[in-house]
């Protein structure tokens, strides 16, 4: 599978076609190996949403704040470790669409074929800081 590695090094781009938060959430996951364990995306909002009422529609999956950009980063674990749910995600992106947020959502990094041996799952580095 083809991770993005820098997807927003342009910017928010408005000639992409317009797609629901829910339905790349669903691509997505159809895209994955059968034994992904742990995932980190990103979801890139336009820069006119309001990003404190987005926070907090989105809460639930601990979001981290991206550069200053108007973008949030989430961790998902799949069965365990540390990160939200698979169903918790697509539902808090969701609540988005309800909301009409619109953005883009990126896979960053994507684990697969992990067992957890006296951890609760794996530590990313990304920019010299343990994610």
């Amino acid at each position: 599978m083809e991770i993005e590695r820098n997807p927003v090094a342009s910017g928010f781009s408005t000639r992409e076609p317009v797609q629901t938060l829910v339905s790349a959430w669903n691509q997505l996951l159809e895209r994955l190996p059968d034994d992904w364990s742990h995932l980190y995306a990103e979801v890139e909002l336009r820069p006119v949403e309001s990003y404190p009422d987005v926070a907090l529609i989105v809460s639930p999956l601990n979001p981290e704040r991206c550069d200053g950009r108007s973008a949030f980063r989430f961790r998902v674990g799949r069965s365990f470790g540390y990160g939200a749910a698979p169903e918790m995600a697509r539902r808090c992106l969701e609540r988005l669409d309800e909301a009409r947020v619109t953005g883009r959502l990126h896979l960053l990094q994507l684990l697969d074929e992990k067992r957890p041996v006296e951890t609760q799952g794996p530590v990313w580095r990304l920019g010299g800081r343990s994610l």
